[in-house]
Formats: structure tokens, sequence, C-alpha cells
């Protein structure tokens, strides 16, 4: 008689074990990038409980941490990223290697992932990468001129789904400022290997019209993938951690602000004749005065820790009596929402939570080509936020977020992409 142990060896050789692929801009740590990653490793951890999840990220060893519970059968690694690095390095005349073309450096990165031996030093990734069942580049800002190098992820991505057979998606991207040629031919032409390409704001989809994927495959408009973690129908308990509000912490002040500005990618802002974090500096102070708010009600947040704290010790005096809230408590105990706060963000994700769970806000846009879009895409599916530019300082918003009806249609849109991404499987038979 067979034993249930030789019977499951047998059933693994003969199915082998499933490999799921995910690429993704992990571990800097950004809060929404981080959160992104989260959400999809959370949702293949009860969709494909026996899949071996690998995560292609940057700073592997950093996400490794961010990100250890969301899928406990998740592998981090950084082979398609190394390989994208190396070639942005010999284009951009840093180092030296016959062997990439320093004008066509995706082709050299497509060629490394794809084949055994190219790269014989990251022989055991891309043995992975074409062991994958699907290649999914998750969502975010990341593939667009702002880091045109980028575009060597997604030519490497068809190439290998192109030699293995293997799906091949991309989902809740934002592509907005656009490539610039030759970049942006070669990322339709890697887009035209794709089984689904999915973007989160009008004028990506609009960049993408006409465009023909694999036979079969689509171009779709679900937006964020953060939709993906929120609650379907009304907020609860039942949230995945990184959303939950925060238990057992002092109360929130009544009537309070909550601040989240970066000091990265605001250069140009410009505001009462300062620019960059001077200028986003004086600008919270007047908004935070013109709402009649003191100090001693302010709640100032990390998105990126370090880079959201710069506009902070530029107020200096101005916040003192704030409560501040590090990156790494926002991370382990959720953003403050839905406690009556007003928003005041240049953050896209914090627009997105807060506005979520019905808080009412305004977001500031500190780069116009960037995150113009960005805030403009949540406006577009429900958001009820004032979006500042810095030429005025506006009333305190009191509309509130999302209703709950665009709240569960968004929600809506991208569970059906995630099935359709990874589709439910039928029990096995025993």
């Amino acid at each position: 008689m067979t034993s249930p142990r030789m019977t499951t060896r047998i059933a693994r050789a003969v199915r082998p074990e499933e490999v799921v692929y995910l690429v993704a801009p992990s571990g800097f740590p950004n809060y929404g990038d981080e959160l992104i990653a989260a959400t999809w490793l959370a949702h293949l951890r009860r969709t494909r409980p026996r899949a071996t999840v690998v995560l292609d990220c940057h700073t592997p060893g950093q996400a490794s941490l961010l990100l250890r519970n969301a899928n406990p059968r998740a592998v981090f690694t950084d082979t398609l990223w190394r390989l994208t690095e190396h070639a942005r390095a010999v284009a951009e005349r840093e180092i030296d290697d016959d062997a990439v073309d320093p004008a066509r450096p995706w082709e050299w990165v497509a060629a490394a992932a794809s084949s055994l031996g190219v790269v014989p030093a990251h022989g055991e990734g891309v043995d992975l990468l074409l062991r994958a069942s699907s290649l999914h580049l998750v969502g975010g800002g990341y593939v667009n001129r702002q880091w045109r190098h980028h575009t060597s992820l997604l030519v490497a991505m068809a190439a290998v789904g192109r030699q293995t057979g293997a799906r091949v998606f991309a989902t809740g991207q934002g592509l907005l400022p656009l490539l610039e040629e030759p970049e942006w031919s070669a990322l339709k032409k890697a887009l035209e290997g794709f089984d689904i390409v999915d973007v989160r704001d009008a004028a990506s989809r609009e960049a993408l019209d006409g465009l023909a994927l694999r036979e079969g495959g689509r171009v779709t408009a679900s937006g964020d993938d953060v939709w993906l973690a929120l609650p379907q129908r009304r907020w609860g308990d039942r949230v995945i951690d990184e959303l939950r509000r925060r238990r057992g912490a002092d109360p929130l002040p009544s009537g309070g602000v909550v601040l989240c500005l970066q000091s990265d990618l605001i250069e140009d802002f410009t505001f009462d004749g300062t620019t960059g974090v001077p200028a986003l500096a004086d600008y919270a102070d007047a908004t935070l005065r013109h709402w009649g708010v003191p100090p001693e009600r302010v709640t100032v947040i990390e998105a990126i820790p370090g880079h959201d704290y710069t506009v902070v010790k530029e107020l200096g005096d101005r916040l003192a009596g704030a409560r501040i809230v590090p990156f790494l408590s926002v991370w382990r105990d959720g953003l403050p929402i839905g406690a009556g706060q007003t928003w005041l963000t240049t953050r896209f994700h914090p627009h997105l939570i807060a506005a979520a769970a019905g808080d009412s806000g305004a977001a500031v846009v500190t780069k116009p080509d960037y995150y113009g879009t960005k805030h403009a895409s949540l406006v577009d599916c429900g958001s009820r936020w004032t979006v500042a530019d810095g030429t005025s300082v506006p009333d305190r918003p009191t509309a509130g977020g999302f209703s709950p009806a665009d709240r569960s249609r968004n929600v809506d849109a991208k569970r059906a992409l995630a099935r359709e991404c990874y589709p439910p499987r039928s029990p096995r038979r025993r």
C-alpha cells in the first residue's frame, strides 16, 4: 500500500510547485509601495496558499522585514532589479560593459532574465523566473519619465513570458509623465507580450489606446492596487493589519489635522516667493493658520521615513506641541483614519486611504506632471477632497472622502481584476 507521504511526493512530481512571481519597488521603504506589495502578498496567501510567491524588489532584505507577516511562503530577491540597475549604470556611463548597448540597455536585461548563462552569478534567480507560472508587475507610479530605466523591468518580463509561456500582467500602473523615445516604444512593444495591462488613471489609459496585447489580453483601468486591500462594503475590524485603526493609542485631538508632507519631488513647488522645502513649510503654516488649528491639535505622520520629517523640521516652533508619528508606527499600527480628522497631505496613498474611511482633506500637488495626475485620479473615482497646487490657501474641507457607493465600486473593480489575474481554482480531488 502506498503511504500518504509517498502519495504527496508523487503528486508534487506530477504537478510541480507553483511559482507566482511579483515585481515591485519594495523595501525603500515607502508606505504606498510597501502597502501595495503587502496587499498582493496577502491576497495570494488566501488564493494561492500552496504557491511559492517570489517578490523581486530593489531592497529585498528590508522588504522581507517589512512584509514578513503578509505571506509565510514569500521569497524575496532582487534579480530583475539588479539586472536593471546594472544596465542603467552602463547607459549613464557610470560603468563599462561591452555586452550592454547604452542606447537600448533593456535588450541586455531581457536576454539576461530569460536565458540561463548570460549572467551566471544570477543563475538561481533566473531559474526562478523561468519556473514562474505568472509574472506580475504590481502597481505604483514608477514606470515613467521620472525613472525611465524601469522600462527594462517590463521588457524582461515580456521576454520571460515568451520564453516560458507564463502569463504576464501589470496592475494599477501610473504612467505619467510618459516616457520619451526610445523608451516609450520599447515599453509599448513589451506590453504587447502581456496578458493584462491595468492602469490607475485616465491619462495612462488614453496613452495605451489601441495597444494590442497577447491573444485574449486587454487593457483595463481599475484604479490603484490598494483598493484590493479595503473592505468591500463597510469599515470594520476585519481589515488587514496594515489598514487597521490604531488601538490602545491616545485619542486624536478633537477637530485636529493630520499632516503628511514630503520633501522629495518638491523642487518646483512655489509659494509666496519661495520654492522647495521652505515653500511647502510656509504653505502648511499658512493653511493651518487659515483653518484656525493650533499646533497641539496637529498630528504629523511619515510615509517615507526621514523624507517626511524635513518639512516638519523647517516649520520648527510653528509646530511646537504637535504629535509626531514616525513611519515605523504608521506601518505597524496603521494610519489614524476614520477619527474625524482633516488631512493635509502631499502623498497619494494617505489621500486614498483616509478618503476611503470618509475623512475630509486637502491634497497638495508638489509636482504637477506626476502628483497632479495621481491626486486627480482619486477625484475622478469619487474622492471629495480639495486638490491644491500652492497658488492659494484652501478653505478647510468638510465634504468627507469617498461615498460608500463610490468606495464599494472601486473595491469591486479591483477585486474583479484580481480574480482575472488569479482565477479561483477548483479544489483538488482526493
